[in-house]
């Protein structure tokens, strides 16, 4: 009988120590379902771009065969200001980006082009230089994004989105280039408005962004992304009340794209450089028709270019 006992408590033991590593077995799925509970990493910063730019508007009679007039503004530099906030669903791959940003455009010059033609009254090519002072950038964009390579040293995705762009030029004095003696002569010295010009360009983004990690602390980075975009502006000839303003739009495509290099300074805290160009394009119509003095609407083709290189500060946790 002593010898019963002691076989039972020793299968009870037996037993109990089995149970309780089944217990353990039982008990790792329960951690590694914990560990695998949805993960969202997020990034926030701030980021400054110094930049440069160029802005043509090219304007043709109403048929559209020949150039009438041609606007083009040059050395239009700008330091600029964002904040940008980047998250990722680490699970699922699903990402949002976006940032918000405005700036001055404090100098820059215009060069206001009117061609011969025998619809108008002007008998010689007028070409006169002006100073741009006082515009303006404004931009934001906002993407949403799937992460369809993610590996942990490469990750690539594609994504859509919305940009909106505007810029705004006031141009200032008036000094005659060519022979044209009916425009600008004599050259208008003081600090008179002249021409001024603002631009709305919304646009829908389609894109890549990828990273890759170069080493345990530093990353390389890049986006790209075509634009169909929509133009919303408007022209004022201060010294010509029957035009002024013009109401413009129109329709085109463009291309945004930027590279950085990114530096983890510790597990929380990082910095970038890099580089960036924008470029849109449109052709609509300037509406003459609009104006107090009336007309036809004239053909237009406007183009807007941006480069320049960024810094960034952000914080990354999840």
């Amino acid at each position: 009988m002593r010898r019963v006992l002691i076989t039972y408590v020793a299968l009870c033991g037996l037993s109990a120590s089995a149970a309780a590593a089944d217990g353990a077995v039982f008990a790792d799925p329960t951690v590694r379902a914990d560990a695998a509970a949805p993960v969202f990493s997020f990034e926030g910063g701030l980021r400054y771009w110094y930049s440069n730019g160029e802005a043509s508007k090219e304007l043709y009679n109403v048929d559209g065969a020949e150039m009438v007039s041609r606007l083009t503004y040059d050395d239009l530099s700008v330091l600029s200001g964002e904040v940008f906030l980047n998250a990722t669903h680490d699970p699922t791959g699903i990402f949002v980006k976006g940032f918000l940003s405005a700036g001055g455009i404090p100098k820059g010059s215009l060069t206001d082009e009117d061609f011969v033609h025998p619809s108008l009254s002007m008998k010689s090519y007028s070409s006169t230089l002006s100073d741009q002072h006082n515009g303006r950038i404004t931009y934001f964009t906002a993407d949403l994004g799937y992460n369809f390579w993610n590996t942990p040293r490469y990750r690539m995705g594609a994504y859509v989105g919305y940009n909106f762009w505007n810029e705004s030029y006031h141009a200032i004095h008036c000094a005659q280039q060519a022979a044209n003696p009916g425009i600008c002569v004599p050259a208008i010295t003081n600090n008179m408005g002249v021409i001024s010009q603002d631009n709305d360009w919304h646009s829908l983004r389609l894109g890549l962004a990828g990273e890759t990690q170069l080493t345990e602390r530093l990353s390389l980075s890049g986006d790209v992304a075509v634009l169909f975009t929509q133009l919303d502006g408007k022209d004022q000839h201060h010294l010509r009340p029957e035009i002024n303003p013009i109401p413009e739009d129109g329709n085109g495509n463009g291309v945004q794209f930027e590279a950085m290099l990114n530096y983890k300074v510790t597990d929380l805290f990082n910095i970038g450089f890099g580089g960036r160009y924008w470029r849109a394009s449109a052709i609509g119509a300037a509406h003459f028709e609009e104006t107090p003095g009336g007309g036809s609407p004239a053909i237009q083709h406007w183009e807007v270019e941006r480069y320049g290189v960024f810094g960034q500060a952000s914080i990354k946790f999840n």
